[in-house]
């Protein structure tokens, strides 16, 4: 049961952080912006531009999107930075693959386990933001979202995390953490 549920939530892990990302930031932190626009006014290093940054991101999640429908792993893969340190959490403390070919032997059991094309979640609460040099960014999303397996319906809720950064030129994951409950136990 735990490895399903690890499964479920790989699988609306990348929907709902896509979901996240679709329509932006819902709750950037404007106050340290402001604070940080003030004392940083001086500076002659010209900033990124943070909408140029949610677009690139967006448009990154948009492709692995289109990848884990088509359930192919090989372009998964493409979207995690190669630094050995990548990794990629469950809810339990056994759900932790570091490195590629963790992260990949992962996808191919992610894969088995729904139909593809029925990937949908709808994020209710989600924010992130970028440092600011525009090469590190992270996001973070609460979610409703189903899915169906052989044609039976599933719904579940996730939390989802993930921290990107630039690997030659592109947005690449370096840290990705889904949770969901386990569901409640069966009355006696």
């Amino acid at each position: 049961m735990k490895h399903k549920l690890m499964i479920v939530c790989l699988v609306g892990l990348f929907v709902a952080v896509i979901a996240a990302c679709q329509s932006g930031t819902s709750e950037p932190s404007k106050a340290a912006d402001n604070t940080n626009a003030a004392a940083n006014s001086s500076s002659s290093a010209a900033k990124p531009n943070r909408e140029t940054i949610v677009n690139e991101i967006k448009d990154t999640l948009a492709q692995h999107d289109k990848a884990l429908d088509e359930k192919n792993i090989d372009a998964l893969m493409a979207f995690y930075s190669s630094d050995p340190n990548t990794v990629m959490m469950g809810t339990g403390a056994e759900e932790k693959w570091q490195g590629q070919q963790e992260i990949k032997a992962a996808y191919t059991e992610i894969v088995k386990d729904y139909d593809a094309n029925t990937l949908q979640c709808a994020c209710n609460w989600k924010t992130g933001d970028s440092d600011d040099t525009g090469t590190m960014a992270w996001i973070a999303a609460i979610c409703d979202c189903k899915d169906s397996l052989k044609g039976k319906a599933r719904n579940y809720k996730l939390n989802v995390s993930a921290a990107v950064k630039k690997q030659d030129g592109k947005w690449k994951f370096s840290m990705v953490h889904m949770s969901n409950a386990a569901p409640p136990p069966a009355p006696k």
